[in-house]
């Protein structure tokens, strides 16, 4: 069995050989939920009773609708596209995977595709980018996570990649790089695909999307999960239709379920005004809790304009963050843990709760310390 078993492991990716696969640690006893990103605040009773009568409906013994039906022409109608400009995705992961296998020949020369991004970043970046045979060109930032265009140009010139992915704002550190120099990268760069991950659009309100006429490589992608959405995994972009056209022939057609897609719409067209002030109220509440985290000693808090705040405590490797981290989640207060060798040594990440959840995170964190 164990000749067997050795043989398919030569079959496994040459990228994913050593490596772990995404993982979410469980906890018992959760009484704050700070460690996703995800909106604090939970749908009102009377939202959900209206959702679960529409959901009544779905027909599911049938298949969903293939193109996104309604949801599609909904969000191409708030992006301000034609629905032939749009393609839906099983959360923001599918579509990176879509956009990595659509445009993944490689440039004369080079046997692979190079698939940039600044780092630290989100994570999903290079697990799609090794999963699909692609060489992650990651290019550091600075030292206080800020934008290194020097080091993307020079990135750029040393190895051509076909597609850059930046996170505008960026997780996990929550900063947001200047979008202007993003826009002006795609146009100096007109045979890269330039991508603007605009998941956390609602709490930093800066957008590459009216760049979009002016720049066909250039492509806004976006996501429902940060704006109380979370479980449903919908994901959705805006490009060029010439190149909507390559990536609809890798998305699977029904990629989307006809629950998620039900709910996604109805929840658009009578939930948005909720979801606006649930977004609203975590921009109001962000700048509390940083000056609370910046009152208690041995923090360094990095600004953010994302719905989450990433913290250094101690010096780099000391491990007194992973010690915190257990703490804190000792008493059912959970964050995430980054601190590992690497940029993010000493790092945990918080996302922005509800004022009471905040005030728990900080008075244990407080003791903690």
């Amino acid at each position: 069995m164990s000749d067997r078993l050795a043989a398919l492991a030569e079959l496994v990716t040459p990228g994913l050989r050593g490596g772990a696969a995404y993982h979410v640690p469980q906890f018992p006893n959760v009484v704050a939920k700070l460690d996703a990103n995800e909106s604090p605040y939970p749908l009102p009773p009377a939202l959900m009773s209206g959702l679960a009568a529409e959901l009544a409906k779905v027909p599911l013994e049938r298949y969903p609708a293939a193109d996104g039906g309604p949801l599609r022409a909904l969000l191409a109608a708030e992006l301000g596209v034609p629905p032939a400009q749009v393609v839906l995705g099983n959360g923001s992961d599918e579509l990176i995977a879509l956009l990595i296998a659509a445009f993944g020949a490689p440039r004369p020369g080079s046997g692979h595709p190079a698939i940039l991004y600044p780092v630290p970043t989100f994570v999903v970046y290079r697990i799609a980018s090794v999963a699909h045979g692609a060489i992650p060109l990651e290019v550091p930032l600075h030292g206080d996570f800020t934008f290194d265009l020097a080091a993307v140009e020079a990135a750029i010139a040393r190895q051509r990649p076909n597609i850059a992915f930046f996170a505008l704002p960026n997780n996990p550190t929550g900063t947001l790089w200047p979008p202007e120099e993003i826009a002006a990268l795609a146009a100096r760069h007109p045979d890269i695909i330039v991508v603007s991950d605009e998941a956390y659009i609602a709490y930093g309100g800066r957008t590459l999307l009216g760049r979009m006429a002016e720049l066909p490589n250039l492509v806004v992608m976006r996501t429902l999960s940060k704006i109380g959405m979370a479980g449903l995994r919908v994901g959705y972009l805006a490009a060029h239709p010439q190149l909507v056209t390559e990536l609809e022939k890798v998305r699977p057609p029904y990629n989307l379920g006809s629950l998620n897609l039900r709910a996604a719409t109805w929840l658009l067209e009578h939930a948005r005004a909720w979801m606006t002030e649930s977004a609203a109220a975590v921009v109001r509440e962000r700048p509390r809790l940083m000056a609370g985290l910046r009152a208690l000693p041995g923090v360094r808090v990095f600004d953010s304009e994302a719905n989450l705040v990433m913290v250094r405590i101690g010096a780099p490797m000391d491990g007194r963050a992973s010690g915190v981290w257990r703490a804190l989640a000792d008493r059912g207060v959970l964050v995430r843990n980054f601190d590992r060798p690497g940029p993010l040594a000493g790092c945990l990440r918080i996302t922005v709760g509800t004022p009471a959840e905040n005030d728990r995170l900080l008075e244990a964190l407080a003791a903690v310390l």
